[in-house]
């Protein structure tokens, strides 16, 4: 989302904020408190406010999470705010709505969503079933809720797909037609003599069970598809591979050649780094490192947990070069040189996001 220029009072201007704004050659127009209050439509000081355009309507696509939400005939923006502001608490960005007018960018619902909004992709359709045959034309299960269902939500048998939630107007509930193409109809259970409630809070109470019913469903697919699990096994073969043209002219294996490469870079590591580095702990690290050491292709240094590279190491890494870079090529053989540059990007991101990760979390 692209802000076009900035409304600010007298007090915003020794921030940082007015640095950034110019950086980004965002203009910023110093107003007064009676001018900014009617802007914001406020009582009170809204002291910045940036003016910004809209994104476009995304088209249908392929796009979709695993989990999606259906509003149908939702009609309070209050109601409306604080379901996509639970949505994105559960990580679910797109909302679907049933009505064709819905706009979520309607002050109450921004307010509401506490911004939210601006991280939601919004589908629109025309009519209820519309909505319903294109989510399951899609691949979705279509789970409505209704407090008439003979099934209760947690007890709902789900398949090995996407779901795609369904909440209703808040007098009304979920119109008959979507109940009857329904995958699943389910309804929380209550007791006493209430008879529903607030769709704000039975979203979130859904959205909860569905999403932990969804994961236990689907959790092989999951485990195969996450990133972590994806690298290990990347990482793994491609020292596989390693191995298997090392093999061929010496009696290092990828992992040690690779411990060389990082010292040459590194110049010293210590233990520690090098059990973290090559995920080799205890006699596991010491059979990995022992033959360096018998052939003198590293030394201990100063302080004693750690080693460096000797001069034996890097003569090493040069005659076992021409075997790093023949297994690199084959390895990566179907790509092109721009997508070379795309992967060495993406790992050198996923290396920054991770190591501060790890940082946020040092005393």
């Amino acid at each position: 989302m692209a802000v076009e220029y900035v409304f600010a009072h007298t007090t915003v201007l020794d921030t940082s904020l007015i640095g950034r704004l110019s950086a980004l050659h965002i203009p910023c127009y110093v107003v007064s408190d009676g001018i900014l209050k009617k802007i914001s439509d406020t009582s009170y000081l809204v002291p910045c406010l940036g003016v910004a355009r809209l994104p476009r309507e995304d088209a249908w696509d392929d796009r979709l999470g695993d989990l999606v939400l259906v509003l149908d005939r939702v009609q309070d923006h209050g109601n409306i705010g604080t379901i996509i502001r639970t949505a994105s608490a559960f990580g679910i960005r797109d909302i679907v709505s049933t009505s064709a007018d819905l706009d979520i960018y309607y002050k109450k619902i921004v307010s509401a969503s506490r911004g939210t909004v601006f991280d939601t992709r919004l589908w629109r359709f025309n009519a209820a079933t519309s909505a319903v045959k294109a989510l399951q034309q899609k691949g979705y299960q279509v789970v409505a809720t209704s407090s008439h269902a003979r099934t209760i939500q947690s007890m709902a048998t789900l398949q090995v797909k996407p779901i795609a939630l369904v909440v209703g107007n808040e007098t009304e509930g979920v119109s008959q037609e979507i109940v009857d193409l329904a995958d699943v109809v389910v309804q929380i259970p209550m007791s006493g003599m209430v008879e529903s409630l607030n769709v704000g809070v039975a979203t979130g109470i859904s959205l909860y069970e569905l999403k932990f019913r969804m994961v236990l469903t689907m959790l092989t697919n999951y485990i195969r598809s996450r990133l972590g699990r994806e690298v290990n096994v990347a990482s793994k073969l491609i020292r596989q591979a390693f191995d298997a043209r090392l093999k061929q002219v010496s009696a290092l294996n990828g992992t040690q050649v690779v411990l060389l490469m990082v010292l040459k870079c590194d110049e010293v590591m210590t233990m520690d780094q090098v059990s973290k580095d090559m995920t080799t702990f205890g006699p596991e690290l010491d059979a990995l490192l022992a033959p360096l050491f018998e052939h003198g292709y590293i030394q201990h240094a100063t302080p004693g947990d750690s080693i460096l590279l000797t001069g034996a190491g890097e003569q090493a890494i040069a005659q076992l070069w021409s075997v790093v870079e023949r297994a690199e090529n084959d390895i990566l053989s179907d790509f092109t040189a721009d997508e070379k540059t795309q992967l060495d990007t993406f790992l050198k991101r996923i290396q920054a996001n991770a190591t501060r990760i790890v940082e946020e979390q040092v005393p």
